[in-house]
């Protein structure tokens, strides 16, 4: 189990027992069974985003909530060695960089998305606003009927509480940040 892992599992279960919930009651609210609940708080399993997403809400805590880990001082890393989140589809990749606290509610990842990929994302909770900043490559961006697309340098801003889907239409894997700012 990494670093990551570690830091989902145990802030998994203190979150769960901070609202003095069940595992039943959270799976109930999230849509994710007990049993993998409990296999992800013992450090069993490792899961999905979309997984995380469904607990995140279930708990109504920010996503990055359940990837924090504890620092210390400054901190100098390559933030692609410091472990992806498994997003349960082959071709995307997503790093958090910065996560949400109380004093700080907004979170950065930054993501690599391989030719002809897409990715659904989960509505955020509130009125989370999305910024994606295009590095490399080409996203298309697809909420309900619109479609944008941004380019190397450009980026997509978008209120994010509904479902949304990332594409890489280009021929070469895209690299992005992504912004998500719950302060509004």
């Amino acid at each position: 189990m990494g670093p990551l892992d570690t830091s989902v599992s145990e802030n998994l279960r203190l979150a769960r027992k901070a609202q003095n919930l069940s595992l039943d009651e959270l799976s109930r609210r999230s849509g994710v069974s007990k049993s993998m609940l409990r296999q992800i708080e013992i450090g069993r399993s490792s899961p999905t985003i979309s997984v995380l997403w469904k607990i995140a809400n279930g708990l109504k805590v920010a996503f990055s909530s359940l990837l924090a880990k504890k620092q210390v001082g400054a901190e100098v890393a390559d933030f692609t060695a410091q472990g992806q989140v498994r997003s349960g589809k082959k071709g995307y990749r997503l790093f958090p960089l910065v996560l949400f606290q109380p004093d700080r509610p907004f979170e950065v990842y930054y993501a690599e998305i391989d030719e002809g990929v897409q990715f659904e994302g989960e509505p955020h909770q509130g009125k989370a606003r999305e910024t994606v900043f295009v590095l490399s490559g080409s996203v298309e961006i697809t909420l309900g009927e619109t479609k944008s697309i941004a380019h190397e340098n450009q980026l997509v801003q978008f209120f994010a509480g509904a479902a949304h889907h990332y594409l890489n239409p280009g021929k070469k894997t895209a690299r992005v940040l992504m912004s998500i700012d719950y302060a509004l």
